[in-house]
């Protein structure tokens, strides 16, 4: 079969069957293999997109100078919305759609959609989606070992459905927002801090004041996690860039080890804050994650994960990469959500953290009534 033009060729489905492998002990699967799953197709769609005009959009521009007959490949820097619907099970096929969202001359942003098939009844469901924003990397060198970041992406035609109107404002608002804020990494617009949440002093002041430690639970020290992994060639793309989803796997799991620790029950993702990317993690590099509880409501809780690299080059010293938070809730044997237990601040540390996860979460129910109207 013949593809018409590009934007059939930037909307791949990739598939593969859940294993034993790929769960936890209750037979739901990580969240981490779910978003491994989902950057893969991510990259797929923008590369394909990348590549549609041969990088003729900006044809006077120093990166595709020197980019001309060079591979271009789509790396990942930020990704947001993203929400876990419903649990994936062993056994089932979990299949990722693309769709291209949004364009500026160095970014793409690409949504995902996951569908759980259960193929003895039948029946699908949509589990995840995602907006995911990925940078053209371009090989500057004959042997591919020297990449950098280019411009020149091809633009997106502008969308005439009324539903994929309203994600390519949302879209360019939102990248205008960041890009206007001077937050730039390595790719067009895209690094900072999480969104969503801002420290007031006065009303700092007064949740402090208003703070009472519980009788029981457990504090964020009891649920500090690290987790350590060389980057070897299996996780690695083009230029020796480990793929984001790798990255985004040991995040989750970290995340899910600290909120194991502080439920002690089985424990599933549910959210994802906006992320960033703010240096690549190339092959060879050690990947250290660090993973604490920082927010505890009466029926999920929040993990601050931390990404940082080191390498020959940096002589040991580390580097931060990527910072998320990821919300949890806790299952119960019944197989359904139940209580968490409340969070001990110990220091001024501790009540930021938590300070700012209370903000999140109000933001949260706001967002959620205003939907619900």
């Amino acid at each position: 079969m013949t593809l018409s033009n590009a934007a059939a060729r930037s909307c791949p489905v990739v598939a593969r069957i859940l294993l034993p492998d790929d769960a936890n002990p209750s037979g739901n699967v990580h969240g981490g293999t779910t978003l491994k799953l989902m950057e893969e197709a991510g990259m797929i769609a923008a590369t394909r997109h990348i590549v549609s005009s041969g990088g003729e959009a900006n044809e006077e521009s120093e990166a595709n100078e020197e980019s001309k007959g060079g591979t271009r490949a789509a790396a990942l820097v930020r990704f947001d919305n993203m929400a876990f619907h419903q649990p994936i099970f062993v056994g089932e096929v979990a299949s990722c759609t693309c769709d291209i969202i949004f364009a500026s001359e160095r970014s793409i942003l690409v949504e995902v959609v996951v569908v759980a098939e259960d193929l003895s009844k039948a029946k699908t469901r949509v589990t995840n989606t995602g907006w995911l924003w990925y940078v053209p990397m371009v090989s500057t060198t004959a042997d591919k070992k020297v990449w950098k970041v280019a411009t020149g992406v091809p633009p997106v035609p502008m969308p005439e459905e009324e539903g994929s109107m309203k994600k390519y404002e949302k879209a360019k608002v939102k990248y205008e927002e960041r890009k206007s804020s001077k937050q730039i990494g390595v790719g067009d617009g895209f690094a900072g801090e999480e969104d969503g949440a801002n420290e007031d002093g006065s009303d700092f002041d007064t949740f402090k004041s208003q703070y009472t430690p519980p009788s029981e639970g457990r504090s964020p020290s009891e649920s500090e996690q690290v987790l350590c992994q060389m980057v070897l060639p299996g996780d690695c793309g083009p230029g020796k860039v480990a793929y984001g989803g790798f990255v985004m796997k040991m995040m989750d799991n970290a995340a899910g080890c600290s909120a194991w620790r502080h439920c002690q029950t089985n424990v599933v993702t549910v959210a994802i804050s906006d992320m960033d990317f703010l240096s690549w993690v190339r092959l060879g590099d050690l990947c250290t994650i660090r993973s604490k509880v920082v927010f505890a409501s009466s029926r999920s809780l929040e993990i601050e994960v931390v990404a940082s690299v080191s390498s020959v080059a940096s002589n040991g010293e580390d580097t931060i990469v990527a910072r998320g938070v990821f919300t949890f809730v806790s299952i119960g044997s019944d197989g359904k959500v139940r209580a968490v237990p409340k969070l001990k601040l110990e220091n001024e540390e501790d009540m930021r953290h938590a300070f700012l996860g209370l903000q999140r979460y109000e933001a949260a129910k706001r967002a959620r009534l205003k939907g619900g109207n």
